[in-house]
């Protein structure tokens, strides 16, 4: 209670500088009011009411008879319009969606003729007033769809182009979803709850899910944004919770999953024991009025409790073998140091070996498949909690507010294979929000907003801070940087990986050291004027972006037993020889701050009733990072050799160049050329200044951090696992792996243009969109890895690099640049008041020059001194085809008893196909002696990639159509190869039982089935030549058929 009290504190001093969108400048209604001969009538005064909360806005009509009515929340509205000498016109249920602008015009009657009411009003369909590429979720589809997880973002594919990561991955510990567009990368997107970023701060992902249960919609924009959006260059989505009305509305709901009613995973055959899973979210929501027509709340919880076992089979040492008795072993054992062999195979034990191995490998405890001895289960157990509070507020016809804030925690302890090696994982994430609207005159109107975002991540050896050292085990001389560097600090210890090829491993993992302290703090002013034909709008967003985060590898250190010294591993591990040794990284922390701010102008120009142009410009400045913990380094290129700079523990001030030629104009157009087609097209440039992962790899370098591989020989080894680092094998110099920026420290923030042309037909209650889309991006930012590898060709590797001083060199670039064209079709039926069907189908190609941005994979490259291979690019996806249906059953009997068993139905459904995207296909063997793993092989003329009968049991690629290199790069291309599509069918049948005590009060039971036709979405395959799995499949990417049970009660 007490930290609840202490970080409800924190964020109530943030709300005076924090931020949200309550409600949105682009959630609108507008139009013109004519008399009966279709004259515009000035002057006349239009309310808007919402139905819900009996809350008012008020306008009087222009010059030229135009109105508008702005900062609107989703919902159902009455419009009324009143003007001297004409019948007061009605007209009610207009359904307005989150960032919609309904185009309404209203006719009048002449005084003394009947009032006008129109009580059946459709909602809009037709996007008339803006270009904006994107589509609205509503309530209905939310709550209703199929979502393993309960994922809002799951939803986000109902849009044309859309992609989101991880699908159904509903055990994801640390959220990690995220959300791309239009094949650009994962990291370009933003996500927003009511305004307010929701996304960390390090790689985009989206860091806590508000419970589906309370949002009300969302609107997801794929491309030519309005103005005031920026800060990405992707997917932006905006997510509307709940609010309360003047009625108390609520609910609560348990959903349930248990693996005893899924289907085994394709690759679990018998006798391996199928996943376990015991799932259950739960929670309840409650809105309703503070003060009637005022003051509104709305309140929900949500929580999970989640035990999820991998059980998996292993080799682990026999007593025998922990003796140092090594007779069952049918091959010969040498005597590293003599090359001899060992009399019945009976070894020297090392003692430090002898007691690691009792403390920390357990016995065997069964004969299992394939000689294996040992059976066990990762867990990977969630406890995680989320409470969302909003409260809207009306002063007075001038003066509003809303407010929210969100707190969740995620609890998740992760035990490995060997029940020896756990790591804690904690999770606490707040989201804070102010946002005020002041109306001066119903042309002039100021929305001030502000928030604050927060996480913070820690996955940590249960060992760290506890007092134990790598010293404790008997191991000396582990340091960071090698026999010469630093110790680790007691909050980087940890257990170093000890691996015995072939048997169960020991160690704490790189999970085992993950800090990731993200905020985010937002400020933004919008400035909306309605003057004549033209809607202005202009302001600025500010934003101080901070994170503090680790990047390592290899935190505590590795030894590797390979069975080199004696010809089998377990035996190496008993004589205590590694064949290889890395000395710790350590866990130095970056602590990136950054301010980015941006100044933007929108003219919405509505020339006449027909034709609508968006007109916009932004300025965005992203200023130079800087690590306030003074552990990042680079290379400086002018000396020679390089060194790096700056001293230990000074501050790289300007880590890179600040660009003042971030200008983004935006411009659009939307042409009503009948009641029932709208034409729109547009285009516009974002810009993106990239995460902190970017920046934190810089902290990789020594000698803060930085490892050095020591390899032992093969015959009189010096290495013992006492000391791993003996002086002897110490390189002098030592070759340190390194990360740098580009010589100039140019960085230019990547540039996105995106234009589209789009034509939208109603027919009756459904609307087809067919779009052309096309983007292209420069200067986007990637890394090259091996850029110290030297050229195709013999000797020895490290004195043929171009920087022979250091080992690998991985450097910045951000020359990449890629390009996109598509066709998307969108269909969105509204059968009726609660069914709706939506069908998309994207067909599109698209090409990159490198690859992925800096710290996701970086360039695929094999010859680094030419890294700009223009190719198929990674997200490339040539067709993707959605369908998403909510379609309410309709009544069968009227007779009340036999209703409550076959009335109120409910049919649900999610299906997607996809087809796969492009492999890059590289070789396990350094035959051109470079160093770097991106090397490809070099085709065979004639002969197919693709076996003739390619399946999972059979294979996919054909070895036969690949040869080594040699010494010269390979002639396949990059991303040569297409993957494994997706095939996915989420089902469920809900049930809604009316309470016989309130018509009001429903009993919802639901079932739901993901991937129901149990089709294995298999992996992509192995595409490593020369690797005995290559062009085999061995996994899948998301599981085979599982099921849901849910009961919610409504009211």
């Amino acid at each position: 209670m007490r930290k609840l009290l202490g970080c409800a504190f924190v964020v109530l001093s943030f709300l005076s500088c924090s931020a949200l969108f309550g409600q949105t400048v682009d959630t609108s209604i507008l139009g013109s009011v004519m008399d009966p001969q279709g004259s515009v009538i000035p002057n006349a005064t239009v309310i808007v009411r919402a139905e819900a909360t009996g809350q008012e806005k008020s306008v009087t009509t222009t010059g030229d008879g135009q109105y508008r009515v702005q900062y609107l929340v989703p919902g159902r509205y009455t419009v009324t319009v009143n003007a001297p000498g004409f019948a007061p016109t009605v007209r009610s249920g207009i359904q307005l969606a989150l960032s919609q602008q309904i185009h309404l015009d209203i006719p009048m009657s002449l005084s003394g003729t009947q009032q006008s009411v129109d009580v059946s009003a459709t909602q809009a369909l037709l996007q008339s007033e803006n270009a904006t590429l994107g589509a609205t979720v509503d309530t209905n589809r939310t709550v209703n769809l199929p979502l393993n997880g309960r994922k809002f973002n799951d939803l986000a594919v109902l849009t044309p182009g859309v992609r989101v990561s991880n699908p159904d991955n509903h055990s994801s510990s640390t959220a990690g979803s995220t959300i791309a567009s239009n094949s650009g990368r994962a990291d370009w997107g933003a996500v927003q709850v009511d305004g307010i970023v929701m996304t960390n701060t390090r790689s985009a992902y989206v860091n806590s899910y508000p419970s589906v249960d309370a949002i009300e919609e969302f609107r997801v924009q794929t491309g030519n944004f309005s103005a005031e959006y920026g800060f990405s260059a992707g997917t932006n989505i905006n997510v509307q919770l709940k609010s309360g009305t003047n009625a108390f509305h609520g609910s609560a709901f348990e959903f349930i999953r248990n693996d005893a009613v899924d289907a085994r995973n394709y690759f679990r055959v018998a006798p391996l024991k199928n996943n376990v899973l015991k799932q259950n979210q739960f929670g309840a929501t409650l809105g309703g009025p503070i003060y009637r027509n005022k003051t509104f709340f709305f309140v929900s919880y949500e929580g999970l409790r989640s035990i999820a076992e991998v059980p998996s089979l292993a080799n682990v040492l026999t007593p025998a073998q922990r003796n140092g008795d090594f007779s069952a072993y049918s091959g010969t054992l040498k005597n590293p140091y003599t090359g001899g062999t060992y009399a019945n195979k009976q070894i020297p034990l090392n003692a430090v070996a002898q007691n690691i191995i009792n403390t920390y490998m357990p016995l065997p405890n069964g004969a299992f498949a394939g000689g294996q001895n040992y059976s066990g289960v990762s867990i990977g157990n969630q406890s995680n909690n989320q409470y969302i509070g909003r409260v809207d507020h009306k002063f007075n016809d001038k003066n509003s507010i809303v407010v929210h804030y969100i707190y969740g925690m995620r609890d998740f302890p992760n035990t490995d294979t060997n029940p020896n090696f756990r790591y804690t994982g904690t999770y606490p994430m707040h989201n804070a929000a102010l946002q005020y609207i002041h109306v001066f005159s119903p042309a002039l109107v100021n929305e001030a907003r502000a928030g604050v975002n927060l996480e913070h991540v820690k996955q940590l050896s249960v060992r760290t801070g506890t007092g134990f050292t790598i010293e404790s085990l008997g191991i000396n001389g582990f340091l960071v940087g090698g026999p010469n560097g630093r110790p680790l600090t007691s909050n980087e210890e940890g257990f170093p990986l000890l691996t015995i090829s072939g048997f169960l491993g020991m160690g704490d993992s790189r999970a085992a050291s993950n800090l990731d302290y993200s905020r985010t703090f937002m400020f933004a002013d919008n400035v909306t004027l309605t003057k004549g034909k033209h809607t202005l709008l202009f302001g600025a967003d500010i934003r101080k972006v901070a994170g503090n985060a680790t990047t390592n590898n290899t935190p505590f250190g590795q030894q590797s037993f390979t069975g080199d010294m004696t010809g089998f591993a377990p035996a190496d591990f008993m004589l205590g020889v590694p064949r290889t040794s890395v000395t710790p990284e350590g866990v130095p922390i970056t602590a990136a701050r950054q301010w980015r701010t941006a100044e933007y102008f929108q003219d919405n120009y509505r020339m006449n009733d027909k034709l609508t142009l968006n007109l916009g410009i932004r300025y965005e400045i992203y200023a130079p990072p800087v690590d306030t913990n003074n552990v990042s380094r680079t290379l400086d290129f002018s000396q020679n050799p390089p060194v790096l700079t700056p001293a230990p523990g000074q501050r790289l001030n300007n880590i890179w160049a600040i660009t003042h030629k971030d200008i983004a104009p935006r411009v659009g157009f939307a042409y009503s050329a009948t009641p029932t087609m709208v034409i729109r097209g547009g285009y516009g440039i974002t810009y993106y200044g990239g995460q902190f992962d970017n920046i934190n790899i810089l902290q990789l370098n020594p000698p803060t951090a930085g490892s050095l591989t020591i390899t032992n020989p093969t015959l009189g080894p010096v290495a013992i696992i006492q000391t791993p680092v003996p002086a002897s094998l110490y390189p002098n110099p030592p070759f340190f792996n390194v990360v740098t920026m580009p010589a100039d420290r140019r960085r230019p923030d990547a540039m996105i243009q995106t234009w589209n042309a789009t034509i939208e037909q109603q027919f009756g209650r459904a609307v087809l969109a067919t779009s052309y889309v096309g983007t292209k991006g420069t200067d986007l930012d990637t890394s090259i890895q091996y850029f110290n590898s030297p050229p195709p060709g013999p000797g020895t590797i490290q004195t043929r690099r171009p920087y022979p001083t250091f080992a690998r060199i991985r450097a910045l670039d951000f020359t990449g640049a890629s390009n996109y064209n598509a066709l998307q079709e969108h269909l969105e039926w509204r059968v009726n008041a609660r069914s709706n069907i939506t069908v998309s189908y994207v067909w599109s190609h698209m090409f990159d020059n490198q690859g992925n941005s800096t710290n996701a994979g970086g360039c695929t490259c094999q010859d680094v001194r030419n890294p700009h291979e223009w190719a198929s690019g990674t997200n490339d996806q040539r067709h993707n085809f959605v369908l998403a249906y909510v379609y309410r059953l309709p009544d069968f009997s009227q007779n009340k008893l036999a209703g409550y068993g076959v009335n109120g139905w409910t049919l649900n459904g999610l299906i997607g196909l996809a087809s796969g995207s492009p492999v890059n296909v590289t070789q396990s063997t350094d035959s051109q002696n470079v160093d770097n793993p991106w090397q490809r092989p070099s085709l065979v003329q004639g002969v197919s990639p693709y076996i003739a009968n390619k399946s999972a049991i059979n294979g996919w690629y054909n070895r036969n159509a690949f040869a080594l290199s040699g010494y010269a790069f390979g002639t396949t291309p990059r991303n040569y190869l297409i993957g494994t599509g997706v095939k996915t069918v989420n089902l469920s049948v809900m049930k809604n039982f009316a309470m016989p005590y309130a018509e009001s009060h429903n009993l919802q039971v639901r079932f739901e089935a993901f991937n129901a036709l149990n089709t294995p979405q298999f992996s992509n395959p192995n595409s490593s030549f020369g690797a005995a799995a290559f062009g085999q499949i061995s996994s899948t990417k998301i599981n085979n058929r599982e099921l849901q049970l849910a009961v919610k009660y409504l009211f």
